[in-house]
């Protein structure tokens, strides 16, 4: 990733060192006369003679693009730096014009902007003040990378799936990937255009992906892919070829991403004819046999780690994060604290603006934001990270990291948020915050956006500066239809309100979550959110609605998720929820380790049990492409140490609909409900 410099900021620092280069150069004669010997000019207005020395350039000018390069589906966040800028600027890359929406001149030597979609290759970049009508062009401004990453980051472990996605690539079966120099694994050739691969290990960072083809030539994207340990919902799960007499099982540890040799991989669900395989030093087991074709039930069990299988496997290759035990008996020492390894994180610094009447005028008032009335208010803003689930909750941050009218800045008020390193898009809102006795609360007024910020582990991004301009003066309406309640649940009803910006990514607040009763929860209202117009209008309100139980909003349960609307005018139908399962087996009788069913309902694109044992350290994932009866292997047959402990067992069942899902290249992402359009679930204790 690159970075911009506070271009202003190295222009008033030039200016001296020009003065003071002319003085040395010239010496003691500048005092008296000129290099020809005659005296200095006697009108003090016309310095003709010192133009030479001092003249700093066009007033209208574009120096340079930091990031200069991007992939050609845009979507780069790049900082033009020059001199003159207004906030009438316009600015076309490869003669195609960014939208209003997408710039945004934050002062005299700076603008922000988002790239529109390219033809791999070098583009001229064209600036245009709009009040003048003046142009300049910077010829080769902005290279076009020949190919996107999808996801652009993942854990330093390696393991993630990434997409390649190229435009005039000439890919083939044979053409390998490195990431930071180092080969992805599992390449995995669609077409031309299309591959994937799985990356290696690497220290954080920025790093380069280059494809070569069998012919040697090679097409590279800079800076594609940040490494870093935050988890990433990419890595693991289906992907290959059909499967057709061979399987290869990589066992990975969920914590570590390190390999785990010496799991047994598992194909079949009967103990007595399962194809069984040992993973080697580096985590894989490649089984082959005859019988192997069309599908196969995959399970993946090792000691100290919980096992995880996944049901008609229709590929020929399967990555397993299996959970570790975090049991002392397993000698694995202490177990990782908060769950997880630790995270270098990236941050962002910029200011707030808020447009003015006067070009540039140094911090202007709060506009959209009224006048605090109360001894105990105060106008304060926040700047949150989007997120990947729209169902998330709202949470505000401490007030100590409030933005306020106190807070330093040049044409607005600064702000500092670290967050996980990647392509982010940040978003603050402003509004008047209440704090008293009576606790915290927030309404909000005024917001911005700014999209394509990237951030890099333990690097400090700057000049993230965010345009104050969207009102949050509009409302939307849900009538929802809940599924049936019984007399377990569910017995009320959250529904949530986001809006998008950009893709898989979301704006999330205050508003929302608003909780009605049911069977009969009426209209829900939305008060506070964004016109979708401006820098919203190629997005969308997102909503949902979970039918859940108890003050805990545990299950039964039944959510619809992932609805867009860009209609605010009429209130919204939000109809099909999943009827809540009934596991069969397990259930609250004895389970034998083998048979699972579950009684479920409607369209079912993935079906998730988890069968948790010895009071919840060990756990049997099981994935399914929505079967509700099917058979797994003995594991106890096939290992003493594989099968979870004996005793008393929780099992929960989740049935998801997913749009566009294809198990075939299922990922770990979409084991989560952030990927659920809907989804239902239940819990049942019973024994093992």
């Amino acid at each position: 990733m690159r970075y911009a410099h506070r271009v202003r900021r190295l222009a008033l620092l030039t200016l001296p060192i020009v003065f003071a280069w002319a003085c040395l150069g010239k010496g003691p004669s500048l005092i008296g006369t000129d290099d020809a010997g005659a005296p200095p000019p006697t009108d003090l207005g016309d310095d003709s003679g010192l133009r030479s020395d001092v003249n700093l350039g066009d007033p209208f000018a574009l120096i340079g693009l930091n990031p200069s390069h991007g992939p050609w589906s845009g979507g780069t966040r790049t900082v033009l730096a020059g001199r003159g800028f207004s906030s009438r600027l316009r600015v076309l890359v490869a003669n195609k014009e960014v939208p209003s929406s997408d710039l945004f001149a934050s002062d005299p030597t700076r603008a922000a902007l988002t790239t529109p979609p390219g033809d791999p290759g070098v583009a001229d970049v064209t600036i245009i003040d709009d009040g003048t009508k003046e142009t300049r062009t910077l010829k080769a401004a902005f290279t076009y990378d020949a190919f996107e990453v999808v996801p652009n980051s993942g854990a330093t472990s390696g393991g993630t799936r990434i997409a390649l996605h190229g435009a005039s690539t000439t890919w083939v079966t044979g053409s390998t990937v490195d990431v930071d120099g180092k080969p992805c694994t599992d390449v995995a050739v669609t077409d031309t255009t299309h591959l994937e691969c799985t990356t290696p290990p690497s220290p954080a960072g920025s790093k380069d992906v280059t494809v070569t083809n069998p012919d040697l030539s090679q097409t590279q994207a800079r800076d594609a892919f940040v490494y870093s340990d935050s988890a990433d919902g990419f890595r693991g799960g289906l992907s290959g070829g059909a499967l057709n007499g061979s399987i290869k099982v990589i066992a990975l540890d969920s914590y570590t991403g390190m390999s785990i040799p010496g799991a047994k991989a598992i194909a079949g669900n009967d103990a007595s004819t399962a194809i069984v395989g040992t993973t080697d030093l580096s985590g894989v087991a490649q089984l082959k046999d005859p019988s192997l074709k069309g599908v196969v039930t995959i399970t993946v069990a090792g000691k100290c780690h919980s096992p995880t299988s996944f049901v008609d496997v229709p590929v020929d290759t399967v990555t397993v994060y299996l959970d570790p035990v975090l049991d002392p008996s397993c000698g694995q020492g202490d177990p990782p604290t908060g769950g997880g390894k630790p995270r270098d994180l990236g941050a962002a610094t910029g200011e707030l603006i808020w447009p003015t009447g006067t070009e540039f005028q140094a911090r202007g008032d709060w506009i959209g934001v009224p006048l605090p009335i109360r001894s105990d208010e105060r106008r304060a803003a926040y700047v949150f990270p989007a997120v990947s689930n729209p169902d998330s909750t709202f949470y505000l941050p401490d007030p100590m990291s409030a933005t306020t009218m106190d807070s330093n800045g040049t044409f607005g008020f600064g702000y500092t948020i670290a967050w996980y390193p990647g392509n982010v898009t940040l978003y603050a809102v402003a509004g008047i915050e209440r704090n008293n006795s009576a606790g915290r609360t927030f309404i909000p007024y005024m917001m911005g956006v700014q999209r394509g910020v990237p951030l890099q582990p333990t690097v400090v991004t700057t000049h993230v500066d965010i345009k104050m301009n969207t009102l949050l003066d509009h409302s939307l309406v849900l009538d929802t239809k809940p599924p049936p309640t019984t007399n377990r649940g569910p017995d009320r009803l959250v529904a949530r309100a986001a809006v998008s910006v950009g893709q898989g990514a979301y704006a999330l607040f205050s508003v929302s979550p608003q909780t009605k009763m049911l069977p009969t929860p009426g209209l829900v209202s939305f008060v506070g959110l964004p016109a979708m117009a401006g820098s919203f209008a190629s997005e969308s309100y997102v909503v949902s609605a979970s039918a859940v139980s108890g003050s805990k909003l545990d299950v039964p349960l039944s959510v619809v998720s992932h609805v867009h609307t860009n209609n605010a005018n009429v209130p919204l139908a939000l109809t099909g929820f999943l009827p809540v399962p009934k596991p069969i087996s397990p259930s609250n009788g004895v389970w034998d380790g083998m048979h699972v069913d579950v009684a479920a309902t409607g369209t079912i694109d993935l079906a998730l049990f988890i069968v948790s044992g010895g009071g919840g350290i060990e756990s049997w994932t099981i994935i399914s492409p929505g079967n509700k009866s099917f058979t797994l292997p003995n594991l106890e047959a096939i290992g003493p140490d594989l099968a979870i402990p004996h005793g008393a067992i929780q099992t929960s069942v989740q049935i998801a609909r997913i749009d566009s899902f294809s198990y075939a290249k299922f990922r770990y992402g979409q084991l989560y409900s952030s990927a659920w359009n809907a989804y239902a679930a239940d819990r049942v204790s019973g024994v093992y």
